[in-house]
This record gives structure tokens, sequence and C-alpha cells, in this order.
């Protein structure tokens, strides 16, 4: 199975409306391309979305999020 890009996740839809939105990102300090994915478990099909977070330029925590993609039906893990 091919990992998916964070656009994918993205067009899915599957962390709401607002989780890609241009204000969310502004406040956190983050941009699309600070999202990466990588497989988190690959046998269950599971992949961590992630992104540093930042503000007032210091780095403040890490953005995560795990989800399931081993169906046509992506969920966030939680």
């Amino acid at each position: 199975m091919k990992k998916p890009t964070v656009t994918d996740i993205r067009e899915a839809g599957i962390l709401g409306a607002y989780f890609f939105s241009k204000n969310t990102l502004h406040f956190f300090g983050q941009t699309m391309r600070s999202f990466k994915t990588e497989w988190h478990d690959k046998e269950k099909a599971i992949v961590r979305l992630f992104a540093p977070s930042f503000q007032d330029g210091k780095l403040m925590g890490t953005t995560e999020r795990l989800i399931d993609v081993s169906t046509i039906y992506w969920k966030e893990v939680r």
C-alpha cells in the first residue's frame, strides 16, 4: 500500500473542516509544507501525520494525528 500524502489526508476531510484552514495553520505557525507523513504501523496501515507548532517564533510542540488507512473509509485513530 502506498503511503498517503498530506494532500490526500486533507482532501479526504477526515480531520474536519478547520484542521487545515488558513487561519488555524497561521495561529500555530504552520503551513501545509510543515506537515509530513510516515508509517506509524505499516502492517495495520496506520499513518502518522505531524508538524512542529510555533508561537512567536518559538517551538511549542508538535501537532500529531494517527490515521487508519486500512480501508476505503479512512478514520482518525484516537
